[in-house]
């Protein structure tokens, strides 16, 4: 038989279909192009709040290095405090102060202080009067505007009149004092080049940079800094909220690009004409040959209508007379399969199951009474105990097991929790609520309720917990609610139920959970006050090299796993404790923070889902840090310096409550200077000498404000101060409070406490 209508209708559509296709290609690339521009601009907003986050990091880090290096040292005090008395001795030491401060940091081209009393300029080299110094107008702009930001814009910098060409730099302004600005300045230039060389190190391959600063002047880019034409597609501008400057970026040969872009609505319009194009033919070719198909249609529905009065087809019917014939067997064997399926017993079930767990005050007694007959659970409904089956570490069983061995496995759960009640004689219905999830409703009747019968629900899941565990490859968690009367209760019980499994968090799997009267126990806020303690203490006994940190975590976790604490409070102490953490290594030396940043800290959760049991985080946290320990303890004993260091510790845990004691007392004892001793304490330790001493000292104040009752003129001349006014400033300082309202805090009994 020759099949002429079917090549005619093959090679109808066949030009067609190029055509569409052709077209649709033609739109995927301009759609993949928006995509790409799209996508680019997006990637230039997160790269220039990434570079506008280190500029105001590194500036950030410059202002605070100022306030503890320069505003809050003693001879800078002293220099404000002292005006129109001439002191070549201390201004000297006030100039190797500034000297000091300026060596470590070679973004800086000067600093100087200006004193309001006498119009006096110090800087780290001479000294000058405010009419004889180059840089008066700034001075005076700055005095009278108190209140403005604390970094300028880019200025020229000229403090001599002899200099040839002025410097190009911005400036730090600090008050003094540090509200009120009543004695006088800080300023500190800081070279325009640095911040150009750290933009330039950041910059990356097909982008250019552009930051300016509030007065519009640029620091360093490409030519989108000053090119007008420059369109807001091309480019990304971000303002800091620290400096009020503004950085671009853009890309570099953007005009590649946007080539397509240029004519996407030209091909957009070709592209939909096709497409209308081809939708037109093909309905007209389509009209043309479904003539054929008409003809069948037509004895179709004559056969149906010949059948209507007893008509059978006879065994010579024709080609289209059979095809009707099936075609009408088909239709209703569809019809008869989609009733059945709309009608399914086990969806039914399941459905109704759910509903009555998660909302149950909607489901009365008589839609029960009529649902429950049709899906075959007709009974008496006085009262219910809900649970749930929790298959333990649900995803490295998914994982482990194919989609066919975990369907045979909670086959066999749901069987065998269902045998053990039958035997008990209890009338359990089961679902599966969730992939790992089977929850279980045990029916009571109002007649023949003992105190027996409440205890069977806890029973039978006991049994069917030690039969998987003796039988199957995972363990199963059982959660149990308290018996609820009637309907209306099942959701609350459904809730208790879910509560009570949540304990396995600290309890363990492979247990069975009652739920509590109360419910689940709230955390004591006291033990939360502990726990936020702990984890600060961690992370500086950590970078100490203090074997104390491991006692100290022991105790963190077991605080956690006796606190009654859900898992979002374990993630987010945890991620607390290793921000901590992480922020304290950034004050070791490179090469360790090296060590630390090339490792990975494992047993942190990054959230809820990632765990289930407190003690899988216990031992892979304790063991990754306790690994960093080792790799860092080994590269301390490899350097002098470190040992160096240690040996000042240790003699200033001896020497600390000596009043006259001092980094130059130290430095003397080591025959050092008080320079080198104080760089090296800083390297190997993370801390100032100066820092260290005096939080070594408020630890031990408020040991003896905690433990005894002596008086804080006594305390403060065992910690070292002959001065407690000094003592009461500095503890103010670092603790936030006086040590009377602290040791006042410390004796007053918690809120609700006993």
């Amino acid at each position: 038989m020759h099949k002429k209508w079917l090549y005619r209708l093959i090679l109808s559509y066949l030009p067609i279909l190029f055509a569409v296709v052709f077209c649709l290609i033609i739109l995927f690339f301009l759609t993949l192009n928006e995509a790409m521009e799209r996508q680019t601009a997006k990637a230039n907003g997160v790269y220039a709040e990434n570079v506008l986050q280190i500029v105001d990091t590194t500036l950030r880090n410059l202002e605070t290095t100022t306030i503890k290096s320069l505003l809050l040292d003693d001879q800078v005090s002293s220099y404000f405090d002292r005006p129109g008395q001439l002191d070549p001795y201390q201004d000297y030491g006030v100039t190797e102060v500034l000297l000091d401060f300026m060596s470590p940091l070679p973004m800086i081209d000067s600093v100087y202080l200006y004193r309001a009393a006498d119009g006096k300029v110090l800087m780290q080299h001479f000294s000058s009067r405010l009419p004889d110094f180059g840089d008066r107008s700034f001075i005076e702009s700055a005095m009278k505007n108190s209140g403005g930001p604390v970094w300028s814009g880019i200025r020229d910098l000229q403090l001599f009149s002899g200099e040839d060409q002025p410097k190009s730099v911005i400036s730090l302004v600090e008050q003094v004092p540090y509200f009120s600005g009543e004695q006088g300045l800080i300023v500190i230039n800081v070279r325009k080049q640095s911040l150009q060389a750290l933009i330039q190190d950041m910059n990356m391959a097909n982008t250019e940079i552009c930051l300016k600063d509030a007065g519009g002047r640029a620091f360093a880019g490409a030519a989108s800094c000053s090119d007008p034409q420059t369109t807001e597609n091309q480019a990304v501008s971000r303002v800091s909220a620290y400096t009020g400057w503004t950085i671009k970026v853009g890309m570099a040969r953007a005009e590649a690009f946007s080539l397509l872009s240029a004519f996407s609505n030209v091909w957009a319009i070709l592209g939909f004409a096709a497409i209308v194009g081809g939708i037109a033919a093909m309905t007209y070719i389509s009209h043309r040959n479904y003539r054929p198909i008409e003809q069948v249609m037509s004895r179709i529905y004559r056969f149906g209508e010949d059948r209507s009065l007893g008509w059978k087809p006879q065994s010579k019917e024709d080609e289209f007379s059979f095809i009707g014939h099936a075609l009408e067997s088909l239709i209703e064997q569809t019809n008869s399969y989609e009733k059945q399926q709309a009608e399914g017993i086990l969806h039914r079930r399941n459905q109704l199951f759910k509903e009555l767990l998660e909302n149950s005050g909607q489901v009365s007694a008589e839609i029960w009474n009529r649902e429950s007959e049709r899906i075959g659970m007709a009974g008496e409904f006085a009262g219910a105990v809900v649970g749930i089956a929790e298959i333990d570490f649900y995803e490295a069983f998914a994982a482990e097991y194919s989609a066919r061995d975990q369907a045979l496995f909670k086959f066999t759960l749901r069987s065998v929790i269902q045998e053990i009640a039958d035997k008990e004689g209890e009338a359990l219905w089961t679902e599966w609520i969730g992939p790992g999830r089977l929850g279980l409703l045990f029916r009571r009747s109002a007649a023949g309720a003992t105190a027996e019968d409440a205890e069977k629900p806890q029973l039978i899941a006991e049994s069917a917990r030690s039969w998987v565990k003796q039988h199957l490859k995972f363990t199963a968690t059982f959660g149990l609610s308290g018996p609820v009367p009637g309907l209306g209760g099942l959701s609350d019980a459904y809730r208790k139920a879910a509560a009570a499994l949540e304990r396995k968090i600290t309890g363990g799997p492979d247990r069975v959970y009652a739920a509590t009267a109360e419910g689940r126990p709230q955390p004591p806020a006291e033990g939360m006050d502990v726990l936020v303690q702990a984890i600060g203490a961690v992370p500086q006994l950590y970078r100490l090299g203090n074997a104390e940190w491991r006692p100290l975590m022991e105790r963190i976790f077991g605080l956690l796993a006796g606190g009654n604490y859900s898992k979002e409070d374990i993630v987010r102490l945890l991620q607390l404790l290793e921000t901590g953490i992480s922020r304290e290594m950034q004050e070791l030396p490179p090469e360790m923070q090296a060590i630390w940043n090339s490792g990975r800290l494992r047993g942190i959760p990054q959230s809820p889902e990632s765990f289930e049991w407190i003690e899988e985080l216990h031992g892979e946290l304790l063991a990754s840090l306790g690994e960093m320990e080792e790799a860092l303890h080994g590269l301390r004993m490899n350097r002098e310096q470190y040992t160096l260091a240690n040996k000042v510790r240790e003699y200033i845990a001896r020497h600390y409550a000596d009043p006259d004691f001092s980094l130059t007392h130290a430095a003397d004892s080591f025959a050092m200077n008080t320079k080198s001793l104080s760089r090296i304490f800083k390297e190997e330790i993370g801390e100032n000498f100066v820092d260290y001493l005096a939080r070594l000292r408020m630890d031990e104040a408020k040991r003896l404000l905690t433990e005894t009752s002596e008086p804080v003129q006594n305390i403060a001349e065992r910690v070292g101060y002959l001065y407690p006014m000094s003592f009461i400033r500095v503890f103010k300082k670092l603790e936030g409070m006086t040590p009377g309202e602290y040791r006042k805090a410390r004796s007053s009994p918690p809120p609700g406490g006993n």
